[in-house]
């Protein structure tokens, strides 16, 4: 089914309420942490989270033994994601999303595995994001990152007809389910 720009944004916002439902409604269920997650992340020199906002799964709770480095995305321009290196605890910026973001003085990093948000997924491991691109922009600038999905499972769709610059996932953990596409890449780092 190819989606017209105009109904992907009809999409979009069908997929905020659906996982803010299904987030408010969640509150007690705790992603568990799989073993393969887990392996994965203790080969990892650095992990790139998201800080949950608007129903997103915290994706901290999926960190399981790692305590190793991390880092946030930090929006650069108008176009270009980085990451910066930050733990939780240290400072955070406001940001003009009504979001939050390490300060310029953190350093730079570039992820191995990066955990990433998402609106909607399907079996082909493709995902609907808010609709900016950042993330498709520096998983296509970064292809040897591993990229894992986190959702709900409430969040899975048919199908998605993804564009041309869409990236992706290997694999999407829910909280029900570690979906693994191909973890190859991820695990020959």
């Amino acid at each position: 089914m190819v989606v017209p720009p105009t109904a992907l944004n009809m999409l979009r916002k069908e997929m905020r309420q659906r996982r803010q439902d299904i987030a408010a409604k969640q509150k007690s269920m705790a992603f568990r942490v799989h073993a393969t997650l887990t392996d994965l992340l203790r080969n990892a020199n650095i992990v790139g989270l998201y800080l949950p906002m608007g129903g997103e799964p915290d994706p901290f709770a999926l960190l399981g033994g790692y305590s190793g480095p991390t880092a946030l995305p930090v929006v650069a321009t108008s176009t270009l994601m980085t990451f910066r290196n930050w733990r939780k605890g240290q400072p955070l910026i406001a940001t003009s999303w009504d979001g939050q973001q390490p300060p310029d003085t953190a350093a730079l990093v570039e992820p191995d595995v990066i955990l990433v948000p998402l609106l909607g997924f399907d079996a082909a491991f493709n995902r609907i994001g808010q609709g900016g691109g950042y993330y498709d922009r520096y998983l296509a600038a970064h292809p040897s990152a591993c990229r894992i999905g986190v959702a709900w499972e409430g969040q899975r769709l048919a199908h998605i007809d993804p564009r041309a610059w869409d990236v992706p996932m290997d694999a999407i953990i829910t909280e029900t389910d570690f979906h693994v596409k191909d973890l190859t890449r991820c695990q020959s780092r």
